[in-house]
């Protein structure tokens, strides 16, 4: 599990998550059905990930979408025996 650490960045946090999951960016990228080079500008920065994708890198990393966001994590559904299940607590869902 990925220790509480609010000062990390959300594209540290994107880095940290794929390499504790034993992932390269690549099978990352494959996974989302984005470019490799889309992968890498989540991880410096350079862009943000849609909603949608958000969700599934947590989904695929094992971590809570919580912790993505503000760096707060109670425990990663990976440890607790729930890798299916993601966190949505405090998002709302769209309205059109």
């Amino acid at each position: 599990m990925i220790a509480d650490n609010p000062t990390w960045t959300t594209a540290e946090r994107y880095r940290r998550a794929r390499l504790l999951a034993g992932m390269e960016q690549a099978e990352l990228a494959t996974a989302l059905g984005v470019a490799r080079a889309t992968v890498s500008a989540w991880e410096t920065g350079r862009t943000e990930p849609s909603m949608s994708n958000f969700v599934r890198i947590a989904r695929l990393t094992g971590q809570p979408l919580d912790w993505f966001a503000a760096g707060v994590n109670d425990e990663s559904p990976a440890e607790a025996g729930l890798s299916d299940v993601v966190r949505l607590e405090g998002l709302e869902p769209p309205t059109f």
